[in-house]
């Protein structure tokens, strides 16, 4: 019912999916950019039914129809997406050494099974276990799929930076969007500093590679 009614009510904003490695700043863009479209478009006066009908999931692009004045949230790589597609697309990264350790504090807080559910959605190839080691969630793919990808309107946006680029953000979806107030990542703490150090040598070279990057740049 919730796609068919995307699909009949009408919408001048084009789809939006907000797209990351995980751990980096996807959920905050995706949240703002729903409230955001609630107040452009609140259905036959009934803000939760906007809601409901604004926000979406797309874990897999290659089987889904996106529609306008929707936005859908995904750690899904970029040659899921076809070529020449009507949406925009807000990726955001990040450190990999910082997303890893926030995967062993989601762990803690959230359990086994929302971890496996989070390395299905990032299509990883290994174990929980084996990403000390090796970057089995495929960040450095995700990454540098959405930068080269062409036929698609992107936005790549380091999570640092997100509170410096909202009006560029604000233009690039065509819509005011209002970010919360940056809150503080203690992810760091949470581990023993022998585990920590095998992090830190496994994603040194893919963060320098992160950290070559612009903060922002607008790409089609």
């Amino acid at each position: 019912i919730k796609t068919k009614l995307q699909q009949v009510i009408p919408c001048s904003i084009a789809p939006i999916i907000v797209a990351s490695m995980g751990r980096s700043g996807s959920t905050l863009i995706w949240k703002a950019l729903c409230e955001t479209l609630i107040q452009h478009r609140v259905v036959a006066g009934s803000s939760i039914f906007t809601r409901r009908l604004v926000n979406d999931q797309a874990w897999r692009l290659n089987d889904r129809t996106f529609f306008n004045g929707v936005v859908y949230k995904t750690h899904a790589h970029a040659s899921e997406l076809p070529n020449n597609n009507d949406a925009k697309v807000v990726f955001v990264f990040g450190s990999a050494l910082d997303a890893a350790l926030s995967l062993y504090s989601c762990k803690q807080r959230y359990g086994a099974e929302w971890i496996d559910l989070h390395f299905q959605h990032l299509s990883a190839v290994g174990s929980f276990e084996e990403m000390i080691d090796k970057d089995v969630l495929r960040f450095r793919e995700q990454v540098d799929g959405w930068i080269n990808k062409t036929g698609t309107q992107r936005l790549i946006l380091r999570y640092d930076a997100i509170w410096d680029y909202q009006d560029q953000l604000s233009e690039f979806v065509g819509l005011k969007v209002d970010i919360p107030e940056r809150r503080q990542r203690n992810s760091r703490a949470l581990l023993d500093p022998i585990l920590h150090g095998r992090l830190e040598r496994t994603y040194r070279d893919l963060d320098l590679h992160l950290a070559s990057l612009p903060d922002f740049q607008v790409l089609s």
